[in-house]
């Protein structure tokens, strides 16, 4: 087992667990702590994962490797090649964070415009979105990870700085997909940004064609850390799991 992924996957199941909502910011921060040290081998990545030839034209913008997911949270992998991006896109009502685990990135995040006493609300068909655009943020290896909430930097785009690789090592929660009472499973939905006035507005547009992904392999080594710690707090077994 990798001993720090472990350590990230616990505290990821105390953090989201609803049993310790009193202490959410203290937990959120020690996992903020731990994924800041997460590495490529803490997850069993060969560097020859990152060497792919980025001009390759039969591979698809990017990668995706699932790691884990349940109903409190998911962990995947997002490799990033050539100049491409991840475009636009919202976290509604979730958190989330961004690790990067090889190369650079450029994030560009924006945050919704709310009053101090406005409760965030998630709105099934978005159409325009009045937002604030953060400073730009350049995640590498060397920095720690990036931070989204329901209210701050929950809408953003990810590019790869060069004409080579990047990776991050992500976590959300709650997961794209989770059942929301009233509205259904949680949309991931993209967006452009567009000025009206002095005043900035995302509008909702479909998924960008040029935007895909092929999927790569997770370890196994790194499933069964999973399906171990997924043991341990739903008190099954790991082949009850698997």
């Amino acid at each position: 087992m990798t001993s720090h992924f472990v350590s990230v996957l616990r505290q990821a199941f105390k953090t989201f667990d609803r049993a310790n909502l009193a202490s959410f910011n203290a937990n959120l921060q020690l996992l903020k702590q731990l994924t800041d040290e997460l590495t490529y081998r803490d997850l069993h990545i060969k560097e020859e994962l990152f060497r792919d030839d980025a001009t390759n034209v039969t591979r698809a913008p990017c990668s995706y490797m699932h790691i884990f997911e349940d109903e409190r949270f998911s962990m995947s992998l997002f490799i990033v090649r050539g100049s491409n991006s991840i475009p636009l896109h919202d976290h509604p009502m979730m958190y989330g964070l961004l690790r990067c685990i090889w190369g650079k990135l450029h994030v560009q995040s924006y945050s919704q415009k709310l009053a101090a006493d406005e409760m965030v609300q998630y709105e099934k068909n978005p159409t325009m979105v009045k937002v604030i655009a953060e400073e730009p943020n350049l995640v590498t290896a060397e920095t720690s990870s990036a931070l989204l909430t329901p209210r701050k930097r929950n809408y953003h785009q990810i590019t790869q700085v060069g004409n080579g690789i990047a990776a991050f090592f992500d976590i959300l929660s709650p997961p794209y997909d989770a059942n929301m009472p009233k509205y259904g499973p949680r949309l991931c939905r993209f967006y452009r940004p567009k000025s009206d006035g002095d005043e900035l507005q995302l509008q909702c547009i479909p998924s960008p064609s040029s935007y895909y992904c092929d999927l790569t392999p997770t370890p196994k080594s790194v499933l069964k850390c999973c399906f171990i710690c997924a043991a341990e707090v739903y008190g099954a077994t790991v082949t009850d799991v698997q």
